[in-house]
């Protein structure tokens, strides 16, 4: 004998303005009474599944959720006519006191996101049924039940979509604090199931995003659950409450919340059997779209109207996984420009609330460094044998439910895939942020691994280049981190001071600097300008003897290799960066240059075309061509409004898309499955401004 299973149909409203027509829905209707279904309580339901009844032959629930005023107007009418039953889901927060209405006194229909954007905006709850109503419906053999408080929703990733001002998912008014057209949203689901992502302001205007905690998740849990139950208790008069999870969205620690608040049961919008047997706080349910026909709703409850269909036809709720903890780990044993970027990605994550760990080696000048940060660190000294440390980081991943780990530099990331396949459960990103060839057996440890993280589209085509898969690279630029010197102000000074940033390597290109500073002063016309090269020792000076002319030999200053805090005052004191690599990715000296309004002048190597814009941050020449530096330094010296309008330029470019937040949002959305190698949108970076908008006409 086949066993029944009794179907769930879920509504929302039915009006000519949006959801169900009336017309559609009593074809729906009918098709249920013509094809010898009855309808039955979602009480009735409950005894079926806790064996107290039998699960009645070819009998269906109706259910609507959110409380659209529409329920009340056109849908209970409609079952009365055909001597049906409703089970209705009403939200406590919008229902309010009121008198009874008629489609004489209601107002006028609106959406139902026009409806939600109008209750969490403006308290506006005239499209929701009233408590009065809510009776009525009672009092016509109805049934009504929790949906909640307020819907209230939460942005499950923070891969943008369209701003609020452009037709917005109605879920975002319920996570913002208010209406601003130009606010960013994302993809919406259950605040009850997600930590999310919720936008706090710190006084800027502009949303910063911070995920919440289990704990906090569960705690909204349990104080929305003991306030519904409560209202709804004295609503219905009932003595065991059912509930209907928004969204149809659930998950193991909500409903042992919604239980311990005294629920008896919960609907959402899996697809399975309703029978003896099923669990009570999964009921299944059938969503109905709008443009669902008669025919196919009887489709549909033969499909789930036995067991063994119901089986077959099964559609079940996964909760998206969601990225609570990363651990950053690395081998260095110096504060490198890598090294400062993975300091940089710790504070990112931690100010998005998300719980970070760090493994380094204990001597490392990394551990001063992420002192006063919020990270748990531990350490390693043994990166050098392999499988003992896949063993140590195993072990971390388990004990610290860890779910993502990210790598940097050779020995941390091949400590990654050892412990992944020795069993780790976490997702394994690898950093890569150099443009020179990897090892002929790189591609082969990124293939075990969840994706590799460059800094530059260009390095990211350098290692495409060399066999890593195009879906595994994702770019995420470096941010400017640092101390804020205020927006850059007018110089109008005579002289002009150059700097060079690097060492004396030959990829680096020291020596073209020297060669370009010396054809800038060929004509000795070089009499108030100074050149300055951080990170090359005064001993050797002479080794670039050839490439210097007593002019700039007579200007060139070397304050040799200092603390990176001494390097940003030199860079503060300087007018132009001058940047002669024959290799590189991208140099965050650049982005500290900027910051302080120094525009750049630049080969146009490796990384650095995707940060420097002709006549916007600065300027582009080939690789070695002295000419061309020198011609743009000449450009600098004699244009002091034209590099200030760059250093803005520069200035704008770290302040809005180069900012720790955007770096933390960017690595969140890789982390959380995005490939993402998006170039800069350097359009949008202010045009240069003439001499009169800086100096004003009387002053210049």
């Amino acid at each position: 004998m086949i066993r029944t299973s009794i179907p769930v149909l879920c509504y929302h409203n039915v009006s000519d303005i949006d959801g169900h027509t009336p017309e559609l829905f009593r074809e729906h209707l009918d098709a249920i009474v013509n094809a010898g279904w009855h309808t039955i309580s979602s009480r009735d339901l409950l005894a079926v599944t806790r064996g107290q009844m039998r699960a009645p032959k070819k009998s269906v629930v109706l259910t609507f959720d959110d409380g659209h005023l529409s329920n009340w107007l056109t849908v209970v009418p409609e079952l009365e006519k055909r001597n049906m039953t409703g089970t209705f889901f009403a939200l406590k927060d919008f229902t309010v006191d009121g008198p009874v209405r008629t489609f004489e006194t209601a107002p006028d229909m609106m959406t139902m996101p026009e409806t939600f954007k109008a209750a969490h905006l403006n308290g506006d709850f005239s499209q929701f049924i009233n408590k009065s109503e809510f009776k009525a419906m009672l009092d016509k053999g109805m049934e009504v039940f929790s949906h909640g408080c307020r819907h209230q929703g939460a942005f499950l990733d923070l891969k943008p979509l369209q701003p609020m001002g452009q037709n917005a998912h109605w879920g975002a008014w319920s996570i913002y604090p208010g209406y601003n057209e130009d606010w960013l949203t994302f993809k919406v689901g259950s605040a009850y199931v997600y930590g999310g992502f919720q936008p706090t302001f710190n006084g800027s205007g502009k949303p910063h995003f911070v995920q919440r905690s289990v704990a906090d998740r569960r705690a909204f849990c349990r104080k929305e659950f003991r306030k519904s139950i409560e209202w709804i208790r004295d609503l219905n008069g009932y003595d065991e409450q059912l509930f209907c999870w928004p969204w149809g969205q659930f998950c193991d620690d909500a409903q042992e919340e919604l239980h311990k608040a005294g629920y008896v049961g919960a609907f959402t919008l899996e697809r399975w059997v309703n029978a003896k047997g099923t669990n009570p706080f999964r009921l299944n349910r059938i969503g109905v779209g709008k443009k669902k026909t008669g025919k196919w709703i009887q489709s549909r409850l033969r499909m789930y109207g036995s067991d063994p269909a119901a089986r077959v036809f099964f559609k079940l709720h996964t909760k998206r996984p969601e990225v609570q903890s990363v651990l950053y780990a690395t081998d260095s044993a110096k504060l490198s420009g890598g090294s400062r970027q993975m300091i940089n990605n710790i504070k990112a994550m931690s100010d998005m609330g998300v719980k970070t760990y760090a493994v380094i080696t204990s001597d490392t000048p990394i551990n001063a460094a992420l002192e006063g940060l919020d990270v748990e660190v531990f350490h390693f000294d043994e990166f050098k044998k392999y499988k003992k440390s896949g063993q140590f980081l195993k072990k971390l991943v388990r004990n610290n439910a860890i779910d993502v780990v990210h790598t940097f530099h050779n020995r941390a990331y091949k400590m990654g895939v050892l412990a992944r396949l020795m069993g780790a459960k976490c997702k394994l990103f690898i950093n890569r942020g150099v443009i020179s060839k990897p090892n002929s057996i790189f591609f082969l440890w990124t293939a075990l691994a969840d994706g590799v993280i460059a800094n530059s589209r260009q390095c990211a085509e350098v290692m495409h280049k060399y066999h890593v898969l195009k879906k595994r690279l994702n770019v995420v630029y470096n941010a400017y981190v640092g101390p804020d010197f205020g927006d850059p102000k007018p110089r109008k000074k005579r002289g002009i001071r150059f700097i060079y940033i690097g060492n004396t390597v030959d990829i680096k290109g020291y020596d073209v600097f020297l060669d370009a500073a010396s054809a800038l002063c060929e004509n000795g016309d070089c009499r108030d300008m100074e050149f300055v090269a951080v990170g090359v020792p005064e001993d050797r000076r002479e080794w670039f003897a050839d490439h210097m002319t007593p002019a700039v030999r007579e200007r060139l200053h070397l304050p040799g290799v200092i603390p990176h805090e001494q390097v940003l005052e030199e860079l503060a004191f300087s007018d132009v960066q001058v940047m002669t690599s024959r290799k590189e990715s991208l140099p965050n000296a650049l982005l500290e240059g900027f910051d302080l309004g120094v525009p750049a002048i630049c080969t146009r190597v490796g990384g650095v075309p995707e940060i420097v814009r002709d006549g916007v941050n600065g300027f582009l020449c080939e690789s070695e061509d002295v000419a061309c530096l020198a011609e743009k330094m000449r450009y600098m010296a004699d244009n002091p409004a034209a590099r200030f309008s760059m250093g803005c330029g520069g200035r704008a470019l770290v302040r809005t898309m180069l900012t720790p937040e955007a770096k933390g949002r960017n690595l969140m959305r890789v982390y959380m499955g995005e490939t993402l190698c998006e170039p800069l949108d350097m359009d949008s970076l202010p045009k240069a401004q003439s001499e009169e908008q800086i100096y004003g006409k009387s002053d210049h």
